[in-house]
């Protein structure tokens, strides 16, 4: 391949998760007071890892942080028959808001791609066929893609704390309402939890409506002993077992894990600042891209060389582009995002279980292609991570004729048990960098890596 254009960036990198919760989920159970990790199985034991929706969000939140940007906030905008949201977006709008450009966003409508009579009322953005509209749903995949973040150990990662909530005083109205669950429980009546006490009161036989009242005063008044005596009498012949100990410590546990997380992404550079609006899903709505051209922010380039083919000579829609002159310009955008990367923070439970997520590893490349090439580049016997120096070596070399860049290996000292291995053979004895089949191989910190990276970039 003799053109070595940047098109794409990719990664790996590595977070040193001692002791943390950084993504987890309620555990099963009558009471759910332990809570884990998430985890899946790799055929003999589970490995914990974070959904890549959770750390990009770090990620996203953090670029936020960092660079003072407006943020695209997410909102509500559909609703079920019940009244639960069943639909939310973010601005939709890449233009104003580079988080959208990054990381994309979606609104799906009903009925996308099929056609609907043009006098009926709708929203949605369409596109005349014959007398007809056909509904397009506005989306825009992320010119971001991330994998989950996996744990390097897949056994001996395992932690537990238990620990207890310790109380002083109860509420009187919760645990009186608590003994009548008791009493519902007794005379087994009536166990849908989704109704209150007191309709299920109301529609139990040991009860008529001057019992009913003489109940709700009990507990409004506080009078436990007086109401568990009623409750006792209209219970027999079966016998309650009323709560001895209000104010016991209440146990909760939480699984966490001891290693280090490995992630690869990969940016596909050339997307940022471009939208397509072809076919049935457009990126950038109509109206909108509209009063852009008319601002200037952005151009029609469907006619451009490289876009040509992609919209079938303007037939199937248009692609428009950002203008150089609108800031922060493309370049900047990726700069915020690997830099936003190197320093990332975020994660569940840090009051807990506080760990400071920036990358102690993080290798970058510049390529004219997307595949995320640097995939388990990482491995850990129990000691502590390393890099695997052939594997690594072995893609350099079959993807070559790709990587459009030196590749940028950023390591935090005393981080990598082979640190001194991976130095001897990437520098040479006076300091200088080492070649892999043509290409250059820096090595520096995960934040120097980031920034270098950055500045690379057309």
């Amino acid at each position: 391949m003799t053109d070595k254009t940047l098109t794409h960036v990719v990664g790996t990198f590595l977070i040193q998760a001692d002791a943390s919760f950084l993504n987890g989920a309620k555990g099963t159970g009558e009471d759910q007071n332990v809570t884990g990790p998430k985890t899946f199985w790799d055929g003999k034991n589970k490995v914990p890892y974070v959904s890549a929706q959770a750390w990009k969000r770090w990620l996203r939140n953090t670029v936020i942080e960092e660079t003072g940007w407006l943020p695209s906030v997410q909102k509500s905008s559909g609703w079920n028959k019940k009244g639960n949201v069943s639909k939310h977006e973010s601005e939709l709008n890449p233009v104003d808001f580079p988080e959208d450009d990054i990381f994309g966003y979606m609104r799906a409508e009903a009925g996308q791609g099929g056609t609907k009579e043009e006098d009926e009322d709708t929203e949605d953005e369409e596109l005349e066929t014959s007398g007809r509209t056909r509904t397009k749903s506005v989306m825009r995949a992320s010119p971001f893609s991330a994998s989950l973040l996996i744990s390097l150990r897949s056994k001996g990662w395992q932690g537990e704390d238990e620990a207890f909530v310790h109380l002083k005083e109860y509420d009187p109205s919760s645990l009186a309402k608590a003994e009548i669950e008791r009493f519902l429980s007794a005379i087994n009546e009536d166990k849908d939890k989704k109704k209150t006490v007191w309709e299920r009161l109301k529609k139990s036989k040991k009860f008529d409506a001057a019992s009913l009242k003489t109940v709700k005063e009990l507990v409004d008044n506080n009078r436990l002993e007086e109401l568990r005596t009623l409750l006792s009498e209209k219970a027999k012949p079966n016998e309650i077992k009323f709560i001895e100990k209000p104010i016991s410590p209440v146990p909760y546990t939480t699984l966490f894990y001891n290693t280090n997380l490995q992630g690869i992404f990969c940016l596909n550079y050339n997307r940022l600042g471009v939208y397509w609006n072809i076919g049935d899903r457009i990126e950038l709505e109509e109206t909108r891209a509209k009063k852009f051209l008319e601002e200037k922010k952005i151009k029609d380039v469907t006619n451009e060389d490289r876009y040509k083919k992609l919209s079938d000579n303007g037939k199937r829609g248009n692609i428009y582009k950002i203008a150089d002159e609108v800031k922060p310009s493309v370049k900047d955008r990726a700069t915020a995002l690997f830099n936003a990367l190197a320093v990332l923070r975020g994660g569940a439970k840090q009051a807990q279980f506080g760990t400071d997520i920036a990358p102690k590893a993080l290798i970058l490349a510049g390529t004219t292609c997307g595949n995320p090439i640097f995939n388990h580049l990482f491995e850990d016997d129990g000691n502590g991570p390393s890099l695997k120096i052939e594997t690594f070596k072995e893609i350099i070399s079959d993807y070559s004729d790709r990587i459009a860049k030196p590749v940028l290996i950023g390591i935090r000292s005393g981080y990598l048990k082979n640190e001194d291995a991976v130095k001897k053979e990437f520098i040479d004895e006076n300091g200088n960098p080492k070649t892999v089949s043509g290409i250059q191989i820096l090595i520096m910190t995960p934040i120097e890596a980031a920034k270098r990276m950055s500045e690379s970039l057309p």
